[in-house]
């Protein structure tokens, strides 16, 4: 979803096969529009399997570690993926502390870096973990058989900018495609499917008129065990 606004995955077939065409990742990505578009974009740490699948392009593919130096030297593209992953994902086993600390040295890079005057991150979580949540999650579209597709219990999301409203919590409905449709919007991109097309995109996070917000450092943890 946060690659074509779109998913083989669930419908694959049984046993694991991933080639076509029982399995094809063959439909237009983000990556895809913003290159017809003249934009950069770099995947660091590799979103998913995915994206090595559909672009077989070593060249896009970085390690998730190079993203705060690249970022603190002002080398980064006009749009990125970043991932953490192993010891850092915050998975279990792996340490919560760990992950926090890996993503407050990325972000305190980007932040005090010669780009962030015009930034916008999106830190974001790829599930909702497992946790009790009192809202159940409205059903917008369905398989054939009826079951829900989407949407799925809440995540969190964290808008980080020196334009976003501050202290801001967003009631809109949003999902992860929407950080599809904020792209598009941003750099004037045609939509993928009618997902992103009907997707909420974000903007209501931003005021663009504000006194931009400085940079600051952010504190890592102590982590015991």
């Amino acid at each position: 979803m946060l690659v074509g606004a779109q998913t083989p995955v669930i419908n694959a077939v049984a046993g694991g096969n991933n080639a076509c065409p029982a399995f094809c990742l063959d439909f237009p990505t983000l990556p895809d529009r913003l290159m017809d578009r003249g934009r950069t974009w770099q995947d660091y740490g590799s979103l998913t399997w995915a994206i090595n699948h559909l672009y077989q392009r070593p060249e896009l593919i970085a390690d998730a570690n190079r993203f705060a130096l690249d970022a603190a030297h002002g080398d980064l593209p006009d749009f990125c993926y970043v991932i953490m992953d192993g010891t850092v994902s915050g998975h279990p086993p792996y340490s919560l502390c760990a992950a926090q600390n890996w993503a407050a040295t990325a972000i305190s890079a980007l932040m005090n870096g010669p780009l962030w005057s015009s930034t916008a991150l999106f830190l974001t979580w790829d599930e909702w973990g497992g946790f009790y949540d009192h809202v159940a999650p409205p059903k917008v579209e369905a398989w054939t058989d009826g079951t829900p597709f989407r949407y799925g219990w809440r995540v969190p999301t964290i808008v980080i900018s020196p334009y976003a409203r501050p202290g801001y919590v967003s009631h809109q409905l949003y999902s992860h495609v929407s950080l599809l449709r904020f792209t598009e919007k941003i750099f004037g991109l045609e939509p993928l499917n009618f997902r992103d097309q009907q997707a909420g995109d974000m903007l209501d996070c931003f005021d663009f008129s504000q006194e931009p917000i400085a940079p600051f450092l952010l504190t890592a943890l102590g982590c015991s065990g």
